[in-house]
């Protein structure tokens, strides 16, 4: 039990850090996702202006604005989880059930109004999707792993 505690909480810490650097980076972005500037995509042609539309759309900027939110959450509850973790008590699942539900519905959200880009008829967008899929996944190995050993950490009946 004690050897699976000590494996979450160390992928707890990389859960903050990724935590933490979401935060930074959301409130980074915050300004320019909630009050995009034409003349940034202008460059794009058509595909900059459907980039600044689905930009400009509220649903896009009440997520990034609720992605921050959860964020900052996350890393809350993060932090109460390592000091469990240290005290080798066992916390919720519920933040990493949290991050895990999140991550998939944003990605799927965006996967669906994302706009389309070609360039010389290749489908450009596609290919940026499952790129930010494949790091999704990847950013998504810790909670998991967090899970997996905090199942693991549980007292056999």
């Amino acid at each position: 039990m004690e050897k699976h505690l000590k494996k979450a909480k160390t992928w707890n810490m990389i859960l903050i850090i990724l935590g933490l650097l979401s935060v930074v980076t959301g409130v980074i972005g915050l300004p320019k996702s909630l009050n995009p500037k034409l003349s940034d995509y202008k460059v794009m042609g058509d595909y900059g202006q459907q980039m600044f539309d689905y930009l400009n759309n509220p649903l896009v900027k009440t997520i990034s604005i609720l992605s921050l939110v959860i964020s900052i959450a996350l890393v809350i509850f993060y932090f109460i989880a390592n000091k469990k973790l240290a005290d080798q008590i066992a916390p919720t699942k519920l933040p990493y059930y949290i991050n895990i539900g999140w991550s998939i519905l944003g990605a799927a959200i965006a996967f669906m109004m994302q706009p389309k880009m070609e360039v010389e008829g290749m489908d450009i967008s596609l290919i940026t999707t499952i790129v930010g899929m494949v790091f999704q996944l990847i950013f998504l190995l810790p909670a998991i792993l967090v899970i997996v050993h905090l199942f693991k950490a549980e007292p056999e009946e």
